[in-house]
């Protein structure tokens, strides 16, 4: 083989990419790019960004990648949603970059197709191709419908998919008026199956039906309602470390914080808030793909929830710069291992506890009666489920993910 052949793989795997992007991806014309640069500083994430303009890209020389999606036709209340991504660019890339170098390629936006369908499926297969060649990707919604889409972008990726979605809505039902809201039910119900857990946070109790409470107390997943959040956003943490994808409706802000809806709420998370869940699920060695949904220009008074939804895009990308490998391996003698005994279980609970991040994960075992694994599933907790255990109590999420496991 000549030494030149690799080169010229490489060369036709670009070309071939090229072509699928460009296919549905359309590059930022350069008034619009010309237009985010407003800031005399050098410093800017604008500078620390390459704008696909339809040549030929290597994708291994980027870190992160942004997409817009100009989708806002599921439903009516929707409509502006399209017009997200520009706003919120002009916003973010005035931002400065984060201390540690970052890569950043804008794709460009995937526009509205002949049909909702072939939107949803351009989404599908622009970000299938980012998440095996592991590209950390970040959508700029359109409405929240293409949190589908970008669910079912991993199959094939992973066997085991944890999903976080901040939505102050929770719904399991299958009503036609209400398609839009009804992601859930289509990621669930995805074939082939690949789904592990769904982490449903910052909902409000007054909008959720006691069928999806239901629902979700039967699969083994994980709700976690406003005010518990509220109370200790170091919670939502572990969920965030072990997530695939993170999925971010902005109705789960308050309308004094993020106005840019047709029906917003009094209540919610706060932009602070909002900021340090984002920062969390950028620090997960296994997020891929982190979506921003249902932000509606046409509402937003003077540019307040793009400015926001760009400084959480910001914490993300902050978040993204400080991951950490510090999961526990055998051989390592970064951590202190915790063991204790609990009466209502035949065996100990062992937890370990990073030296250098002060994180905690905790062993749950294969059930053996009931499965054919072996050995142990390490997940990520918090403190408070070590308490919780010396407390001769047995953690939810220790529960949960036994259920899960058989």
């Amino acid at each position: 083989m000549c030494i030149s052949c690799p080169a010229k793989i490489r060369s036709f795997t670009e070309y071939l990419l090229t072509l699928m992007f460009t296919h549905y991806v359309h590059p930022l014309s350069s008034a619009n790019i010309q237009s985010f640069n407003q800031s005399i500083s050098a410093k800017t994430l604008f500078h620390s960004t390459h704008f696909f303009d339809g040549t030929e890209i290597d994708l291994s020389k980027f870190d992160l990648v942004i997409l817009g999606v100009s989708e806002d036709r599921f439903r009516n209340e929707y409509e502006g949603c399209a017009k997200a991504s520009l706003s919120v660019r002009k916003e973010l890339y005035q931002l400065v970059k984060p201390r540690t170098d970052i890569r950043i390629l804008d794709l460009g936006n995937i526009e509205a197709g002949n049909s909702i369908s072939d939107t949803h499926f351009a989404l599908n297969q622009t970000l299938a191709v980012l998440n095996k060649a592991k590209i950390v990707s970040i959508v700029l919604g359109g409405s929240q419908d293409l949190i589908a889409s970008q669910y079912a972008s991993f199959q094939g990726v992973t066997h085991n998919m944890q999903v976080v979605v901040v939505d102050a809505k929770a719904d399991m039902q299958t009503h036609e008026s209400v398609q839009s809201s009804n992601y859930l039910p289509r990621i669930i119900a995805h074939e082939p199956e690949f789904l592990f857990n769904i982490t449903q946070a910052g909902y409000q109790g007054h909008f959720v039906e006691p069928e999806t409470y239901d629902a979700f107390e039967r699969m083994n997943f994980d709700m976690m309602r406003l005010g518990s959040l509220r109370g200790n956003m170091q919670e939502i943490e572990p969920y965030c470390r072990n997530s695939n994808m993170l999925a971010f409706s902005m109705n789960a802000i308050k309308a004094s914080d993020a106005p840019a809806q047709k029906h917003p709420s009094p209540n919610g998370l706060s932009g602070e808030e909002a900021c340090q869940l984002c920062r969390y699920a950028g620090m997960s060695n296994d997020l891929l793909s982190a979506g921003f949904y249902d932000l509606n220009p046409s509402y937003d008074l003077n540019h307040i929830t793009s400015a926001l939804q760009a400084q959480m895009i910001w914490y993300f990308i902050e978040g993204y710069t400080a991951r950490r490998n510090d999961y526990p391996v055998a051989e390592s003698k970064d951590y202190l291992i915790y063991h204790t005994t609990n009466k209502n279980i035949s065996h100990e609970l062992t937890f370990y506890k990073s030296v250098l991040s002060n994180r905690w994960w905790m062993e749950v075992p294969y059930p053996h009666e009931r499965s054919q694994h072996e050995g142990k599933f390490l997940v990520p907790c918090s403190y408070k489920d070590y308490q919780t255990a010396q407390n001769d109590e047995i953690p939810d999420r220790w529960m949960k993910t036994y259920q899960k496991l058989v």
